[in-house]
């Protein structure tokens, strides 16, 4: 497969999966405020701190929904996302079929591009999501298990362990008994942790449940073996491809390794830092594959599509 062409399925799949989670994120963190808006200004710049945006000073609801949701000048917000999704989809629109391109552009013109009203925050959010699980039933539905899948499908799993990662630091930044079913919520999880805990529900079960859990589609543990197979699977093509994919694979493997037999006691007390080093992870691997994998006229190219 054309370099071009593996790296536009790589983003494609980070983009689509960033915009999925940016919504669940802030649906978190936006129902958070609304139960306790005393400390609503250092909820809202705790959750743009999470997100690497340090350029708004006090920070309201209104700026969270701007800047994470329908600004196409914020590189963070939902309709960025879906505009360099839809940009990535042209560049490689002879390998994706019809069915996903007209999902991918269909979503971007429908995207809402200015202020809207507070009480179509939510809906917007859920509309958001939507959206995206349309995006993955189509591609699931209809392309053929080659490379592009496996780029695709490769760039998906490193966003989502990247962002859910995220959520899961949220969890440490704030205090009371509603943080963690609000971030199983925010992952789509809260009914399947109950199910698979009996109803028992700590802060230990809750952080195991979404680090290390691999049952469940949107833990780390599972988005790190997703990524780990999708590498093995495209280094089985050639002998060049097996070395491009040794320091990857490695990376991910030491990372799965820590998570899987951490002491949860000890990953709850430093969950902040343990999820940093999560995103670094997947910075580094991410860098690895754009330079194994793709050329770009500009080095520097593949860095500017994937800053937040």
């Amino acid at each position: 497969m054309l370099s071009r062409i593996a790296e536009s399925m790589f983003w494609i799949g980070r983009y689509v999966e960033r915009a999925e989670d940016t919504s669940r994120l802030l649906q978190t963190h936006l129902r958070l405020i609304t139960e306790d808006t005393s400390s609503e200004t250092e909820a809202c710049r705790t959750l743009l701190a999470l997100m690497s945006v340090d350029h708004v000073e006090h920070p309201t609801h209104e700026d969270l929904v701007r800047v994470l949701g329908y600004d196409g000048k914020e590189p963070t917000s939902i309709f960025a996302c879906w505009a360099a999704a839809r940009d990535n989809a042209r560049r490689a629109r002879e390998v994706i079929p019809l069915d996903l391109w007209e999902c991918i552009n269909t979503t971007w013109h429908q995207l809402p591009t200015g202020r809207f009203r507070t009480s179509r925050v939510h809906t917007f959010l859920d509309w958001a999501q939507e959206r995206s699980a349309l995006f993955t039933g189509i591609a699931r539905g209809t392309m053929v298990r080659d490379d592009g899948w496996e780029f695709m499908m490769l760039g998906r799993s490193l966003e989502q362990v990247d962002m859910t990662s995220r959520l899961v630091a949220s969890a440490s930044l704030r205090t009371g008994s509603t943080q963690w079913p609000s971030v199983l919520r925010g992952c789509g999880g809260h009914d399947a942790f109950l199910r698979t805990y009996r109803g028992l529900q700590t802060d230990r079960e809750a952080a195991q449940f979404l680090i290390s859990d691999v049952r469940f589609p949107r833990s780390l543990m599972h988005g790190l073996v997703a990524a780990s197979d999708c590498l093995r699977r495209l280094s089985t093509v050639n002998g060049q491809a097996a070395r491009q994919s040794e320091f990857p694979a490695r990376a991910l493997g030491q990372l799965r390794a820590r998570l899987e037999y951490a002491d949860v006691g000890e990953l709850l007390e430093n969950l902040g830092d343990e999820m940093t080093w999560v995103q670094e992870v997947a910075a580094q691997v991410t860098a690895a594959v754009a330079n194994n994998y793709f050329v770009a006229e500009d080095p520097t190219a593949w860095i500017t599509e994937g800053t937040r």
